[in-house]
C-alpha cells in the first residue's frame, strides 16, 4: 500500500521553471493536457444543464459537486509520493486539482479517483481528449451522471479495464454501443433510460425525415462534429458519414 505525507497545499500559479507544455503550481510542475482534460470533464459538467434537484443553502448538492470548492473537502493531490492537502479557494468554481483524489508522477496524472464515495457528482458526456492522459494507471469515475457515448480511444488508456479497481465507468448514463474493452465486464451497468437510439439524429426521441434531414447536412460539414454527433449519426456504424449512412437511416425509419 502507498503511504503518502499530508502538506498543506495553497493554490497559487505561475510560468517559471516548468518543461515547455508543463504549468508550475505551488513549485510543482503539472502537465497542461492533463489539467485540460481534467478541465474538459469539469466544464462538460457544468454545461449539462443537469436537475439534481437542489435545495438553496445544499452545499453538497451540483454538478460537479461545489463541496469541493470549500476548504471543508477532504480531497488531495499526491505528487511524487507526497499527498498534499488541498484548500480551496471557495471561489464558487471547481477547478481541476479541486477534483475528487488524484496522483501525479513526474507532472503526469497517474491516477483519477472521482467514484463512488468521492461524490465528485460529474455530467455531461466524457470528453474525447480523454486518450491525452498518457500516464494514467487509475481512472474511477464510477456512480456519477456521466452521459453519452464512450469514446473509444478509452481503451488506449494505460488501465487495465478488467479490474474495477484501476478502471471503472460503471453506475452512469453511458448510451451503447460501448467500446469493446469495456462492453461485456462483469460489473458493467448504466442507466440508459434516457438514452437516444443511433439515428435519432436531432435527439428529439424520434427517427423521421427531420433526422434524414440533418443527417446529409452533417455529411456535407462532418470536420466540425464532436464525437458525441458523429456516433449518434453513423448509421451502419463504419465510423465514416457519407450516403450510405442516409440510405441507413431511411430504411430504418421505412421499416
Amino acid at each position: 500500500m502507498k503511504q503518502f505525507v499530508f502538506i498543506l497545499f495553497f493554490i497559487s500559479v505561475s510560468y517559471a521553471d516548468c518543461d515547455s507544455g508543463f504549468v508550475e503550481i505551488n513549485n510543482l510542475c503539472f502537465h497542461e493536457g492533463d489539467l485540460s482534460v481534467i478541465q474538459k470533464m469539469i466544464d462538460n459538467s457544468y454545461q449539462s444543464g443537469i436537475d439534481l434537484g437542489c435545495q438553496d443553502g445544499d452545499v453538497y448538492c451540483g454538478s460537479p459537486n461545489p463541496f469541493m470548492d470549500t476548504e471543508d473537502f477532504w480531497g488531495w493531490v499526491a505528487y511524487d509520493g507526497i499527498a498534499y492537502d488541498i484548500p480551496a479557494n471557495e471561489n464558487g468554481v471547481v477547478e481541476p486539482l479541486e477534483l475528487g483524489i488524484q496522483e501525479w508522477e513526474n507532472g503526469r496524472l497517474t491516477s483519477l479517483m472521482c467514484g463512488a464515495y468521492i461524490y465528485c457528482q460529474l455530467s455531461g458526456p466524457i470528453p474525447e481528449e480523454i486518450i491525452d492522459l498518457t500516464e494514467i494507471h487509475t481512472f474511477r469515475l464510477e456512480y456519477n451522471y456521466l452521459s453519452g457515448f464512450v469514446p473509444e480511444s478509452i481503451c488506449e488508456l494505460d488501465s487495465n479495464h478488467d479490474d474495477y479497481l484501476a478502471f471503472d465507468i460503471t453506475g452512469n448514463r453511458l448510451c451503447p454501443p460501448y467500446p469493446e474493452c469495456i462492453g461485456n465486464s462483469d460489473f458493467w451497468y448504466q442507466d440508459t433510460s434516457l438514452c437516444n437510439q443511433i439515428g435519432d439524429v436531432n435527439l428529439d426521441y424520434l427517427i423521421n425525415i427531420l433526422d434524414v434531414i440533418l443527417l446529409i447536412a452533417y455529411i456535407l460539414d462532418s470536420d466540425n462534429l464532436d464525437y458525441q454527433t458523429l456516433v449518434i449519426s453513423d448509421i451502419n456504424e463504419d465510423d465514416t458519414l457519407d450516403v450510405l449512412d442516409v440510405v441507413s437511416l431511411v430504411t430504418l425509419i421505412l421499416n
